[in-house]
């Protein structure tokens, strides 16, 4: 509730995380009589939004920031596109026996495996290697209609509904006059993953969704992203024509996305490492691919902008971290190198956990976009 504070709204935008990072480097001045040679920010997912906040409105006080998963439409298109994709999962959800639709049932686990296995039968061999990894998702090309059960066959294939669906929820969502409120996803079998599932469709079997979409996203949309806020707000309602406007108030104050120079921190000499889930299901990879190709179209191309700025993309993962993925990667210890030795990141390598449950102790580098 307290978004229903205007000034506590500015304080979670940006305010209070500038106060903090002012209030750190006290304590140090004050512990150790000197402040720290170098500074750095890494964070995830709202983290990353705070990464990209700090290199464009406060670019002197770190050296280097990693924006891991940055939510730089959260207030704005992320949410229109939780909201978009909730209602069409609605509609084809199974119902309970009053007729109410069960959010999580619109696609069981062996209905996403079936999806997992159609992508990588299209594109796990683009970039070069059988692997059940997607590397190479620019090029990644798939239509879910091959997965569309024939007559007479009710397993390992998906109903027209269930096609219908997932062609909507990844090409983005748009208005009724067909234009984009955000980016879509890209097609990776990570959308196996238990984060993924936990994100879009939760596991209430009940009318009444637990989904991340729904409990976390919902609340921040009524008291903080609508302006004025709106704390009796049906999320079934959305409406792509009128809602969308009501978030852009907000959206100036919160979303970094408009900034697609970062000059001040480049000038000093910031150093930039983006990481991203290739199936993140809230922050759409294509949207940091989007954002990073006009970020190195305004420094004169990619060469130029990898001099400060870096991205690197994770097939399988899911938000900030799951999936059929080498998830687990030191980027802090990449940009301190890169910082401090001007050693700049030409691969990261990235390893899974023993207890995954597709590729234990697998490693792979991630190296930087393109």
């Amino acid at each position: 509730e307290f978004g229903l504070d205007p000034r506590a709204r500015v304080d979670h935008a940006f305010d209070a995380h500038h106060k903090t990072a002012l209030a750190a480097r006290a304590l140090v001045q004050q512990r150790f009589g000197r402040a720290p040679d170098h500074a750095y920010f890494s964070g995830c997912s709202g983290g990353g939004r705070q990464g990209m906040m700090f290199a464009q409105r406060y670019p002197e006080l770190f050296d280097g920031i990693t924006a891991g998963a940055p939510a730089m439409r959260v207030a704005s298109g992320a949410t229109v596109a939780a909201m978009w994709n909730s209602q069409r999962l609605l509609e084809i959800a199974p119902k309970d026996a009053s007729g109410a639709p069960i959010l999580s049932r619109a696609f069981s686990p062996a209905d996403l495996d079936v999806v997992a296995k159609g992508v990588l039968q299209a594109c796990d061999a683009a970039d070069g290697v059988v692997d059940g990894m997607v590397q190479a998702f620019p090029q990644c090309r798939f239509d879910p209609a091959v997965l569309q059960c024939p007559p007479g066959q009710a397993q390992g294939c998906l109903s027209a509904p269930q096609v219908s669906a997932l062609k909507a929820i990844f090409a983005g969502p748009e208005n009724s006059a067909g234009r984009a409120l955000y980016a879509g996803q890209p097609w990776d079998p990570g959308i196996v993953g238990p984060n993924w599932r936990m994100w879009v469709l939760g596991s209430s079997t009940t009318p009444q969704p637990d989904s991340r979409y729904v409990f976390l996203m919902v609340d921040a949309l009524k008291h903080e992203f609508f302006t004025p806020p709106d704390p009796g707000f049906d999320w079934r309602r959305f409406d792509v024509d009128r809602d969308p406007a009501r978030m852009m108030w907000f959206s100036a104050l919160y979303d970094t996305y408009e900034d697609t120079r970062l000059a001040a921190f480049r000038a000093r000499g910031g150093k930039m490492l983006f990481v991203h889930g290739v199936s993140d299901p809230i922050f759409s990879a294509l949207e940091l691919r989007e954002y990073y190709d006009a970020l190195a179209a305004n420094h004169g191309g990619v060469d130029r902008a990898q001099g400060f700025a870096r991205a690197f993309f994770v097939p399988g993962m899911n938000h900030c971290s799951g999936g059929p993925a080498t998830d687990q990667f030191d980027s802090i210890q990449a940009m301190v190198d890169w910082v401090e030795k001007g050693q700049a990141p030409e691969r990261i390598v990235a390893s899974a956990l023993p207890s995954n449950a597709w590729f234990p102790n697998r490693t792979r580098p991630l190296c930087p976009y393109p």
